[in-house]
């Protein structure tokens, strides 16, 4: 690519509106587990433009082994959570127009999210999705490809990990780093 071409697909992602999202879940099966916390950052190219965290109220109790993970409690959910079908709704409609970034998304976040929008009869979205594990896959070479390695890879601590908008704001830093690096702009 010429130099000319990435001073114009940098000044694209500078202009395109994005949505770095996360969520916690009671387990890893999107058709039989539920989505406790869902958090987002919207940004037009790297200007933060909105936030967005949400509580859901669970149906059923949350397995031990999944609270020590998050430590998101299922009376503390039912207290200062929301339904499920509220948040999703408030959810697609701070997403709309935008491109949907996560680490996994397609392999785990959007299947939930997918899941979801089924189950209360949600329009489906038109988003575009980037998925930052596949990026990170694809751009750097490292000796696996979880969150907090990408993190650390480029000099940014990951604590807290598994709390949804913990989550989001080190993926928004690894996400824009990655497209640095596409877009040859690196420091």
């Amino acid at each position: 690519m010429t130099e000319e071409n990435l001073t114009v697909k940098y000044q694209k992602f500078l202009d395109t509106n994005f949505t770095v999202f996360d969520i916690e879940t009671s387990g890893l099966d999107p058709l039989r587990d539920e989505i406790l916390e869902i958090a987002a950052l919207k940004f037009k190219g790297k200007e933060i433009t909105g936030r967005f965290e949400a509580l859901i109220q669970p149906s059923r109790a949350i397995p031990p082994e999944v609270e020590k993970i998050h430590g998101l409690n299922e009376l503390y959910l039912l207290v200062n959570g929301r339904s499920a079908k509220e948040v999703m709704n408030d959810f697609m409609a701070f997403s709309a127009g935008s491109i949907i970034v996560g680490h996994n998304i397609k392999e785990f976040d959007w299947l939930f999210v997918l899941n979801y929008l089924q189950k209360y009869a949600l329009a489906f979205p038109e988003n575009k999705l980037i998925d930052t594990l596949e990026l990170a896959r694809r751009l750097l070479a490292l000796p696996n490809f979880t969150l907090t390695n990408v993190a650390k890879h480029f000099g940014f601590e990951h604590n807290n990990a598994h709390r949804a908008m913990t989550d989001v704001e080190i993926n928004a830093k690894v996400f824009g780093e990655l497209m640095e690096i596409l877009l040859g702009k690196e420091e």
